[in-house]
């Protein structure tokens, strides 16, 4: 059997030392999200993406060609959630779909829902009440 004459092994096999490999990957590289909800999360964007393209809303996610993604102004951001709840289904939340659509169109959430009209926003507040009871723990008792 021949034998590298500098590092002193066989040519098919691996001379490692002392050392130890780890193959752990960077947390920055990890998913917090549950698998589970990565599978929801990721057939809900899918949706989305169906149902925005072929319809009037398709060109507000498209890149123009000098390179410049177009954003929604207060009014199409209205319309496109108002779409997207109108025909997604009934397995997503309006919770799901506000972070679904959100993340679809770069925008970001504070803004998304500040652009959103109060019927929207009392609906999804409605909606983490009915899971959280947030509104009842913070005192809260009108909203607009």
């Amino acid at each position: 059997m021949d034998r590298d004459k500098i590092f002193d092994n066989t040519y098919n096999e691996q001379d490692l030392g002392d050392q130890s490999i780890s193959f752990t990957l960077s947390p920055s590289w990890g998913d917090s999200m549950d698998p589970d909800d990565r599978i929801h999360y990721d057939s809900m964007l899918e949706k989305v993406d169906e149902l925005i393209k072929g319809s009037k809303f398709e060109n507000l996610s498209k890149v123009t060609e000098d390179g410049i993604l177009k954003r929604l102004n207060k009014v199409q951001i209205n319309q496109v959630f108002c779409f997207i709840i109108d025909n997604i289904g009934s397995e997503y939340t309006k919770i799901d779909i506000f972070g679904a659509v959100s993340d679809y169109f770069n925008v970001l959430p504070n803004k998304f829902y500040n652009s959103l009209s109060n019927k929207y926003k009392d609906e999804l507040i409605k909606e983490l009440d009915d899971k959280y009871n947030i509104l009842e723990k913070k005192n809260i008792r009108k909203l607009f």
